[in-house]
C-alpha cells in the first residue's frame, strides 16, 4: 500500500511541477506530505538496519546440542530432477540419525518423485487433491497425518520444513537444537542461493538475499524483533503447530504464519544465522516474474487482512508494541526498490527548488543524509557476508529490481487471486558443488 501511495505521489508531484508554478499552498502540502512519508520509511529501515548491525549477538556459532527428535519435511510437486539431492543431503546431517526422520510430501505429483524418495530410504507421503492446490494445503494435510502417527509411537519435538530444491549445511539440526534450547519455538534459518552464478537473474537474487539476511533478518534478531519466515528452512516446535494448527493457505503461507504467530502468542520468529539453506533461484526472467507476482499477491492479501489486528495489538499494548509496529511497517512497505526509487525521485525533484525557501534549503541535505546510508547498507551487508568481491553485481541487481514496480501495481489489484503457480526446479547439485558456487 505504501509503495503504491509513494509511487503515485511521486508521479503526481512531477506532473504538478511540470505544469504549474507551485505556489498553491495545497499543492505544496501534498508534495511535503508525500516526501515525509517516503522519508519516514527510508529512515526507519536505515536506522533499524544500522542499529541491528552494531550488535553481534546473532553471528557467532551456537554451542552444538542434541536431544530433540525432528520430522524433516520436504514439500515437492513433480520434483524428480532434484528431490534425490535433498534426501541424500538430509541423511548426512551431523546429528544422531535415530533422532530424525525424513518425509517428502509428494503433492499432486505425476512423475517419479515418490518412487525416488522411497528408493533412497525416506518416507514419501502422497497427496492427491486437485481442489486444494498449494503448499499451505499440503502442509496442513501432512501435519494431520504426522500427529496420527503418534498412536504408532512416533513422537516429534519439532518439525522442519524444506522445499525439494534445497540443500542444507550439515550443522543444521545441531544449530537449530541450540536455538530451541534458548526457548525459541519458531525459527527461520539463513536462506542462501544454490546457484548464484548461473544467470544475471540468479546473481540478482543472490545479491538481494545476502544483503537482506544481514541488514534485515539478522538486524532484527539482534534488536529483538521478529524475523520473517521465508517459506523454507522453517522450524516449528510440535506444540506450537498442534496448538495453532496450520491455517496459513495464502500464496505466502510463510508470511501469514509469521503474523499469526506474533498475534496469537505475542512472540517472535527467531533468526538463525549460523546454519544455511541453499535454495535454487529462477534462471529466467519470466520464471522470476511469475514467482514474484505470487509473492506480492500473497503479501498484499496479508497486508489487508492483518492491518487492523496489528494496529489493535499496538494500541492495546499486547506483547511488544515495537515488534508489532515493525511487522506492520513490513506489510505496508512491500518492496525496497519502490522506496529507493521514490526517494531518488524526490531527491531529483529537490534540485528544482519546488518548495518555499524556508523549507527547500533543508530538503536536499535531508535526502543526502538519508539516501547515502540507505544505498550503502546492502554493500556493507555483502562485505560482512564475505561476498564483497561480488559487489559489482549491484548494477544488474538494481536494474532487475526495477521490475518490482509493475509487479507491485499488478499484484495490488489482483491480491485476492489464489492461483498457485509452482516454480520448476532443474538444478541438480551436491552440497559440495554448492559450496564452490558461493565462494
Amino acid at each position: 500500500m505504501k509503495a503504491i501511495v509513494s509511487g503515485v505521489a511521486l508521479l503526481v508531484s512531477i506532473y504538478i511541477i511540470a505544469q504549474f508554478n507551485l505556489t498553491n499552498s495545497l499543492l505544496i502540502s501534498v508534495l511535503i506530505i508525500s516526501q515525509l512519508v517516503t522519508l519516514f520509511f527510508t529512515a526507519y529501515q536505515t536506522i533499524i538496519s544500522t542499529l541491528g548491525m552494531l550488535w553481534k549477538r546473532g553471528t557467532g556459532y551456537l554451542n552444538n546440542t542434541v536431544g530433540r527428535r525432528y520430522a524433516l519435511v520436504v514439500c515437492a510437486h513433480n520434483e524428480e530432477q532434484v528431490v534425490g539431492d535433498i534426501v541424500n543431503n538430509l541423511q548426512q546431517l551431523d546429528y544422531p540419525r535415530e533422532l530424525y526422520d525424513i518425509y517428502v510430501i509428494a503433492d499432486n505429483c505425476s512423475d517419479n518423485t515418490a518412487r525416488i524418495v522411497r528408493d533412497l530410504g525416506a518416507i514419501a507421503m502422497e497427496r492427491h487433491d486437485k481442489t486444494k492446490v498449494g503448499k499451505g494445503y499440503g502442509i496442513e494435510w501432512f501435519l494431520d497425518k504426522l500427529w496420527g502417527l503418534e498412536d504408532e509411537g512416533k513422537h516429534y519435538d519439532a518439525v522442519a520444513i524444506f522445499d525439494a530444491d534445497n540443500l542444507v549445511t550439515t550443522n543444521f539440526l545441531k544449530q537449530v537444537n541450540a536455538k530451541m534450547d534458548a526457548d525459541h519455538e519458531v525459527i527461520q534459518v539463513y536462506i542462501d542461493s544454490k546457484n548464484p552464478n548461473d544467470t544475471w537473474i540468479t546473481r540478482s537474487y543472490a545479491f538481494s538475499y545476502w544483503a537482506t539476511s544481514r541488514i534485515y533478518q539478522l538486524a532484527r534478531e539482534n534488536i529483538g524483533f521478529s524475523a520473517q519466515l521465508g517459506g523454507t528452512g522453517m522450524v516449528f516446535s510440535a506444540s506450537v503447530l498442534k496448538e495453532m494448527g496450520w491455517e496459513a493457505k495464502s500464496l505466502t503461507e510463510d508470511l501469514e504464519f509469521t503474523v499469526k504467530y506474533h498475534l496469537e502468542r505475542n512472540k517472535r520468529v527467531a533468526w538463525l544465522h549460523t546454519a544455511k539453506i541453499y535454495d535454487e533461484k529462477p534462471l529466467k526472467f519470466k520464471q522470476s516474474f511469475a514467482q514474484r507476482i505470487r509473492w506480492m499477491k500473497g503479501h498484499f492479501d496479508c497486508a489487508f487482512r492483518y492491518f487492523k489486528p496489528l494496529v489493535k495489538n499496538i494500541v492495546k499494548g499486547k506483547g511488544s508494541r515495537l515488534a508489532s509496529l515493525d511487522i506492520l511497517i513490513y506489510l505496508i512497505q512491500p518492496t525496497k526498490i519502490v522506496l529507493a526509487t521514490s526517494g531518488f525521485g524526490f531527491f531529483f525533484l529537490s534540485l528544482f527548488d519546488p518548495l518555499p525557501n524556508y523549507i527547500q534549503k533543508y530538503v536536499l541535505n535531508v535526502w543526502w543524509a538519508i539516501l547515502i546510508p540507505y544505498y550503502a547498507l546492502p554493500f556493507i551487508g555483502l562485505v560482512l557476508e564475505k561476498q564483497g568481491k561480488r559487489a559489482w553485481w549491484f548494477i544488474q541487481t538494481y536494474l532487475f529490481s526495477l521490475s518490482w514496480i509493475p509487479i507491485v501495481v499488478y499484484s495490488f489489484f489482483r491480491r485476492n487471486e489464489k492461483t498457485w503457480n509452482p516454480t520448476q526446479h532443474t538444478r541438480s547439485m551436491s552440497i559440495e558443488e554448492v559450496f564452490k558456487e558461493v565462494r
